[in-house]
């Protein structure tokens, strides 16, 4: 089965000069994790994440396991939004995010995804956006292909 097979084939994604509170909003409309950035011709150039925009709205956040760790006050943070809220996503997105061609394995995504600790990734052709492949799209695919047709009742694609 390749990646191409089981991918979300929405192109919902971000331009590079997309601004962290728009890409908020729009992970929030989608109900989402993350979003492929693309340049002005549609190739693939990073990835935005929430972790990513809590990184640029929380300095020090993926410290919070340190002990010595202390969460910035609230002010603190709402203050840092309006300073960072209206940079582009380019400035704060993984340049080298992890991106599968449509015609690789899903077995490849599967493993990638599950060593790097990542939700989901662009799919591309040509280094263009052609989807998305997550780990639920994944665990989908194999579900649905160790079942007998009407066995169970796993819709292929969800609404996200």
């Amino acid at each position: 089965m390749l990646v191409g097979d089981i991918m979300d084939r929405d192109l919902t994604s971000l331009a590079e000069e997309t601004s962290l509170l728009e890409a908020i909003s729009l992970l929030t409309i989608h109900d989402t994790s993350g979003l492929p950035v693309v340049n002005g011709v549609g190739r693939v150039v990073g990835f935005l994440s929430e972790k990513d925009i809590l990184r640029a709205f929380i300095p020090g956040y993926l410290g919070y396991m340190d002990e010595n760790f202390s969460m910035p006050d609230i002010e603190n943070i709402k203050s840092r939004v309006k300073r960072v809220g209206r940079d582009p996503a380019r400035d704060y997105m993984t340049k080298d995010s992890i991106i599968f061609d449509e015609e690789e394995t899903v077995t490849n995504a599967m493993v990638t995804l599950f060593k790097r600790d990542i939700k989901r990734a662009p799919v591309v052709r040509e280094g263009m956006l052609v989807g998305i492949v997550d780990r639920e799209e994944i665990l989908r695919g194999f579900v649905h292909d160790n079942f007998e047709e009407g066995e169970v009742d796993i819709p292929i694609s969800s609404a996200k």
